[in-house]
């Protein structure tokens, strides 16, 4: 085995295992940019809580703004509350239309931002059982929905690489536990009572046949 080999088998091993442990190491130069939700699937109970975070990630470009638009699936969602991300100074949020919450984030005049951060975090409520899906109102070429803003007023966003969301909201079966757990409880102590009273009548019997057979 040459040496040349051994190095290259060894380079291979190396880039493998830096690339486990930092796999957005190979994606850093390939990013677009793109809004994302996190998590991108949950499944939980009807009547509880659960945080929704909005992303950008300005793959590499300056943004003056971003406009985030995300529809969620009002008969089984309930937004309960929107705070505010960090990534930019102004941050302004909108949710008065049913069915879609409105985030837009604006950087200082002569301070682009670039990279990636949070635009804002959704506090959703599950309504009622069944799949809902979150996701970003984006079109090409539009400037009404979903937009990643450059430094020249253009929209650089690729809708294609938005991360959208499914969430499963599952019916509350907490309340029949104890019921069923009750019932269960109680079997042992009828399947006790009656080998019991078999045993005992049958111990009579036996008893009863033996004093016949001694007289």
């Amino acid at each position: 085995m040459s040496a040349s080999y051994q190095y290259n088998v060894v380079a291979f091993f190396l880039l493998s295992f830096l690339l486990l442990i930092n796999p957005s190491a190979s994606l850093a130069q390939n990013s677009s940019p793109h809004l994302s939700l996190t998590p991108t699937v949950k499944e939980v109970n009807a009547g509880i809580n659960f945080n929704v975070t909005v992303s950008v990630d300005t793959g590499g470009q300056q943004a003056s703004g971003v406009d985030a638009v995300v529809q969620y699936d009002s008969s089984l969602l309930e937004v309960v509350s929107v705070s505010e991300g960090t990534f930019f100074p102004t941050i302004t949020t909108i949710t008065t239309t049913l069915g879609k919450v409105e985030i837009y984030g604006v950087a200082d005049t002569g301070s682009p931002k670039t990279g990636t951060g949070t635009l804002a975090t959704i506090t959703f409520k599950g309504k009622a059982p069944g799949t809902a899906a979150v996701s970003f109102v984006c079109q090409s070429g539009s400037t009404s929905d979903s937009n990643i803003n450059s430094t020249s007023d253009t929209d650089v966003i690729v809708c294609a690489s938005n991360v959208n969301a499914s969430y499963v909201i599952t019916g509350q079966s907490a309340t029949t536990t104890p019921a069923a757990t009750a019932s269960a409880e109680s079997l042992p102590q009828t399947g006790f009572l009656e080998p019991t009273a078999l045993m005992i009548g049958g111990g009579i019997i036996l008893m009863i046949l033996g004093l016949a057979f001694i007289f």
